[in-house]
C-alpha cells in the first residue's frame, strides 16, 4: 500500500475499514471511527517504562547461589520469553501494518510494537544483568529446540503473513490477516499468562524479585495486549468483508489455539523434567492453569473447546499479579487491568467475550 495517498477520502466518507480499504493519507485523529482503539493507545502510552527501572543486583546474587532446580527453571523460561517478545517485536506492525487502512489502528498496531520491542529489551537485560556468561545463555537458547518449537505455530503463522502480496487475492490475504491476529491472541492470552505463572511461583518463594517486578510490568502490558487482540477481532465480526471469513475458516483458526494449547502441555512437561522444581507449581498445576486461561480464547472466537475445562484457577498466587478468575466469569469476560503499586487489578468492567461469537 502506499506510504501517503493523496487520493484518501476517509475524512469525508467516514470509512476507514481497518484493513484493505483505501490507504492512508493523513493521520487523522480527527475522523475518530473505532474510539475503543483510540482509548487503547492511550491506555498503553501511559504505561511506558524501560527495564533499566529495576534493580536486578540481588537477583545475579540468586541465580549464583539457588539450588540448579531453581535456576534452570528459570533459564528455562527466561528463554522462551525473549524468543517470543522478539518475534512479536518485529512482527506486529511489519506484517499487519503493510494491509491497515485505519488511522487508529496503524497508530496502536506502531505503539503495540514499540512496547513489545520494551519486553525484548528486559528479558535481553535480565540475561545481561544476571547471567554469568550472557552470551553462553544466547548461544544455549538457540539451540534448545523445545524453546523454538513452542514458538513455532507463532512464527509461522508470522512468516505467511509476511510474505502475502496483492497477487494472492483479497480473500486469501483477508484470511491471513485474521490468523495472524489469532496466533497473536493465542499467544498474549494463553503462552505468555503461563509462561508468567512459571516466573511469579519462583518469585513467590522470596527469590529473584527484580525480575518477578520486570515481568510484572510486562504482564500488565501483555494482559491490554489481549483486549487489543480481542478488540481488533471484535471490530472484524462487524466487517461484511470479515464476518464471513471468521466463519469459513473457523477450522484453520482452530488448528492454530490448538496448536499453540498442545504446545503449552508439552512444555509443561519438558520445564518440570530433568529435576526442575519450584515450591507451589508442577507440570500438571501448569497445565490446569494453560487449560484455564485458554478456554475463554476459544469461546470468544466460537472454536470448540476439546480439552478439560478447569472451572477454578488452579495457581491462585498468580492472583497477586493478574486475576485470571476474571477471565472465567459468565457470561466469558476477560477484564482488563491497569497497573497500580506493582500489582496488576482489574480496571475494566466492559469486556464481554459472549459479544464476540461466530
Amino acid at each position: 500500500m502506499s506510504k501517503f495517498n493523496v487520493n484518501n477520502t476517509g475524512h469525508k466518507t467516514g470509512e476507514y475499514p481497518l484493513f484493505m480499504g483505501s490507504a492512508l493519507g493523513v493521520v487523522d485523529t480527527i475522523n475518530v471511527q473505532y474510539p475503543e482503539l483510540e482509548d487503547l493507545y492511550q491506555t498503553q502510552l501511559s504505561q511506558m517504562w524501560n527495564e533499566f527501572e529495576i534493580d536486578l543486583t540481588q537477583d545475579k546474587m540468586d541465580m549464583l547461589n539457588l539450588p540448579k532446580s531453581t535456576t534452570d527453571l528459570m533459564v528455562k523460561t527466561i528463554m522462551w520469553q525473549t524468543v517470543a517478545d522478539s518475534v512479536a517485536s518485529r512482527s506486529i506492525l511489519e506484517t499487519l501494518g503493510k494491509w491497515v487502512s485505519n488511522t487508529e489502528l496503524m497508530n496502536l498496531l506502531t505503539l503495540w510494537s514499540l512496547f513489545e520491542v520494551i519486553h525484548a529489551r528486559a528479558y535481553s537485560h535480565i540475561i545481561k544483568q544476571t547471567f554469568t556468561n550472557p552470551n553462553e545463555m544466547l548461544e544455549q537458547l538457540y539451540q534448545e529446540a523445545e524453546v523454538m518449537q513452542r514458538s513455532a505455530i507463532i512464527v509461522e503463522t508470522f512468516e505467511k503473513m509476511s510474505t502475502m502480496t496483492e497477487a494472492d487475492g483479497e480473500e486469501a490475504i483477508r484470511k491471513q490477516i485474521i490468523l495472524t491476529i489469532t496466533a497473536l491472541f493465542a499467544l498474549e492470552a494463553i503462552a505468555f499468562m503461563s509462561s508468567f505463572a512459571v516466573t511469579f511461583a519462583i518469585t513467590e518463594t522470596g527469590v529473584m524479585q527484580g525480575i518477578g517486578k520486570e515481568v510484572t510490568l510486562i504482564c500488565r502490558d501483555e494482559v491490554l495486549h489481549t483486549r487489543m487482540d480481542y478488540t481488533i477481532l471484535n471490530i472484524l465480526k462487524g466487517d461484511p468483508d470479515m464476518a464471513p471469513l471468521l466463519t469459513k475458516y473457523s477450522p484453520e483458526i482452530k488448528v492454530i489455539l490448538d496448536s499453540v494449547m498442545n504446545q503449552e502441555l508439552s512444555w509443561a512437561d519438558y520445564l518440570f523434567s530433568e529435576g526442575r522444581a519450584v515450591v507451589g507449581l508442577n507440570s500438571t498445576l501448569l497445565k490446569e492453569y494453560s487449560l484455564f486461561m485458554a478456554k475463554p480464547v476459544y469461546d470468544s472466537m466460537g472454536i470448540n473447546f476439546d480439552y478439560e475445562v478447569i472451572e477454578r484457577n488452579p495457581l491462585p498466587y498468580t492472583e497477586k499479579y493478574i486475576d485470571p478468575t476474571k477471565m472465567q466469569v459468565a457470561p466469558q469476560e476477560i477484564q482488563v487491568t491497569s497497573y497500580k503499586i506493582g500489582a496488576i487489578i482489574d480496571d475494566t468492567n466492559d469486556l464481554d467475550l459472549s459479544e464476540f461469537e461466530i
